[in-house]
């Protein structure tokens, strides 16, 4: 059976929402992730890609910050405004997930963030379930930010009921690659895909990455380490990467989705 491959809409970062969905659709892919620097901004993106969307082709939006103060508190009014907006636009798409991410904070200890960032996890989780919508929460490997690796976002999670979980390749990276041991696989929601270039881990930007197999990451160590773990998709091709954006877009996702086929079979 063909792997369940989504395309993010951050690979194609100014392409409209819409046009992501028809190349998606052209190119093979089950369907996109939708972003949310977008669509919070056009409202007419958004209706235009509520026209065209078929049922269950937007899988996720990207996404929401959780934030927290300096004192490692969440900042539950500005969680409760992001929240409101997005929670709408996943509505409106049809998305069961929205993606959320923990807080890029420098100086910010580990313990103190792991607690704001469970109460905010736990506060988005209960908003969400309101309106039928599930939370999925990745971790950054950004050396600021606290919660920048597996065994920390195991914590953060431990014990949060209707939380999944998004794991990418180039945080993983950026964490040290170590093993998926005790890492709750069985609650991936989805598996982001990409690679990086040579250069210290910790100092990769989301800027940096590549197309999957143009890069350094060991891609097929992770792939088996989540088959392990029974995973079997579905899996997301994202970059970030500005020189792409420039580029012909439906080459780019050819290619992503031929490197992803690679790396799968």
């Amino acid at each position: 059976m063909s792997p369940t491959i989504y395309l993010n809409g951050a690979t194609l970062m100014t392409t409209p929402t819409q046009r992501v969905l028809a190349i998606a659709r052209e190119t093979g892919y089950a369907g996109i992730e939708a972003r949310a620097e977008r669509l919070l901004k056009d409202a007419a993106e958004v209706r235009a890609t509520v026209e065209m969307a078929r049922p269950a082709e937007v899988l996720t939006l990207n996404g929401v910050a959780l934030t927290v103060q300096a004192d490692g508190r969440m900042d539950r009014r500005l969680i409760e405004d992001d929240l409101k907006p997005r929670l709408q636009i996943c509505q409106d798409l049809g998305a069961p997930y929205l993606l959320a991410i923990p807080p890029r904070a420098p100086g910010l200890a580990t313990r103190r963030a792991i607690l704001g960032t469970r109460d905010a996890l736990e506060l988005a989780r209960d908003r969400a379930d309101r309106v039928g919508i599930r939370i999925a929460f990745e971790f950054l490997g950004f050396a600021d930010c606290p919660i920048n690796t597996p065994a920390i976002a195991t914590e953060t999670v431990d014990r949060i009921d209707g939380v999944d979980l998004v794991l990418d390749s180039c945080h993983w990276h950026a964490s040290g690659a170590q093993r998926l041991d005790g890492y709750p696989v069985g609650r991936l929601a989805l598996v982001h895909l990409n690679d990086a270039p040579a250069k210290p881990p910790r100092e990769i930007e989301d800027g940096d990455r590549v197309l999957p197999g143009d890069g350094v990451i060991n891609l097929k160590a992770l792939i088996q380490e989540l088959r392990i773990g029974k995973y079997a998709g579905p899996w997301s091709l994202e970059t970030f990467n500005p020189g792409y954006w420039t580029e012909d877009p439906e080459g780019i996702v050819r290619r992503g989705h031929a490197a992803i086929d690679a790396l799968l079979s």
